[in-house]
């Protein structure tokens, strides 16, 4: 996991042979249990895009003035994934993700 490393310039920072699988707009990101323990970057929703590449999910939020400008998970730190499809309510996907072992980038 790392934050404000994904992106350069507005738009989104990839690693060498990296390759962009699928995207969306107009995504919500919200923190539960992290908004309560840590930094005001993971307090509230953020809107923006999602990146699913080849290695990793990115998000980069379209307020250029928000404190959280990307967020960035390898899969290999995702755990506990769940696709949900309410009848009444927007589908989304839930999930935790893990720090890098010493706050390094994988």
């Amino acid at each position: 996991m790392s934050i404000n490393q994904a992106h350069y310039q507005g738009g989104l920072l990839l690693y060498q042979g990296e390759q962009i699988v699928n995207h969306s707009k107009n995504v919500t990101l919200a923190f539960d249990d992290a908004s309560r323990q840590y930094s005001d970057v993971f307090r509230g929703k953020h809107k923006g895009k999602v990146f699913v590449t080849t290695h990793r999910m990115i998000f980069l939020s379209d307020d250029l003035r928000d404190s959280l400008l990307s967020f960035a998970v390898a899969f290999m730190y995702m755990k506990n994934l769940r696709v949900e499809q309410p009848i009444f309510g927007a589908n989304y996907i839930s999930g935790i993700a893990a720090a890098h072992p010493n706050g390094e980038c994988a």
